[in-house]
């Protein structure tokens, strides 16, 4: 998994990521309630996304597959509610047989493929294919996706940043020309660009598993990017509707009220800066003044990266997402 090295309930980016899902999936709420619905997800060690569907929702049909059984043994050490099922299957398993996971269960399906593997991204976007060809009406299917550019070819030592770039685009080519349906560029290899391919072909993928319903269309709700390690990462939410009935949901759920939506595959980026938790008191104390992240920065006498234009950025992201910014203590057990 992506950011391995670090903690999974200590990335920031992560849980502000995962924070902006619940606030969609509450939106939703307003139509379909969350809490019948079936939630699918890769829990891991920590169930973190389980705790809060629970907690927030009050689900209580949820399912967690894992494909390595040392992780399984972890988890059915960990998982903190006695109504979390832990199976021990692989994503292909899963979107294959989701009709029979699904069963009598009338409720609406909540599924997050949680992919980190890079080299895995045809298998992936399959998966999100096969899931497609199986979706209701009022199904929800998050996908997160590595989307690090470097992963298509890392960069040579002595070579050019346009020589790399060359080469990303041969790979790009021979693995994904068909998972579109335009010719890869130059600029699908960058840092913006290939977060935006991905997202392309994970719409395609969908699109063509819809193929055999054309009573549904998949309506996305939001897109995020974020890095909480070398690793950049594509977060697509969206909701199965019928076709008759995505100006309903649109206007119940009210997302469009909703600053982090993104109903037209537009994609925001969070990059939130790792704060102590004075310097966090600080800028929340700045927030809602007619300062603009540049000046506030000007006068905060320290900076929250090396170099001062990505500090500015960071700080511009975190005064935008500061509601949904983890706060982190140390307990005594």
């Amino acid at each position: 998994m992506s950011g391995e090295a670090v903690p999974y309930h200590l990335r920031q980016n992560k849980h502000v990521d995962r924070q902006l899902f619940i606030e969609l999936l509450s939106h939703v709420n307003r139509v379909i309630p969350i809490a019948k619905a079936l939630y699918v997800s890769f829990g891991g060690v920590y169930f973190e996304d389980f705790k809060l569907i629970h907690q927030v929702f009050g689900a209580r049909k949820l399912l967690s597959v894992e494909k390595h059984k040392w992780v399984l043994e972890r988890q059915m050490h960990n998982r903190p509610y006695g109504c979390i099922t832990c199976k021990h299957m692989t994503s292909r398993e899963l979107v294959n047989s989701i009709d029979d996971i699904r069963g009598s269960h009338r409720g609406p399906l909540v599924c997050w493929l949680d992919f980190a593997e890079a080299a895995k991204r045809r298998g992936q976007l399959e998966d999100v294919e096969i899931l497609s060809k199986s979706v209701r009406h009022f199904d929800v299917l998050r996908v997160t996706m590595n989307v690090n550019p470097a992963s298509l070819a890392a960069q040579l030592p002595t070579e050019t940043n346009d020589a790399c770039a060359a080469r990303r685009l041969v790979q790009l080519n021979e693995q994904f020309s068909d998972k579109v349906t335009r010719e890869p560029e130059i600029g699908d290899v960058g840092r913006e660009g290939f977060p935006r391919f991905c997202g392309e072909m994970i719409r395609r993928s969908i699109h063509i598993g819809l193929k055999s319903n054309s009573r549904l269309l998949f309506q996305p709700l939001g897109s995020y990017t974020y890095s909480d390690s070398d690793h950049t990462m594509l977060t697509v939410t969206g909701i199965f509707l019928n076709t008759d009935r995505v100006d309903e949901f649109l206007e119940r759920s009210q997302l469009k009220d909703f600053d982090f939506a993104g109903l037209e595959w537009q994609t925001l980026h969070i990059n939130v800066p790792l704060l102590s938790h004075r310097e966090k008191l600080t800028l929340d104390q700045r927030f809602g003044t007619r300062q603009s992240a540049s000046q506030i920065a000007a006068r905060l006498g320290f900076q929250v990266d090396q170099k001062p234009e990505v500090s500015r950025e960071m700080l511009t992201s975190y005064f935008k997402f500061h509601r949904y910014y983890p706060h982190f203590h140390r307990i005594n057990y």
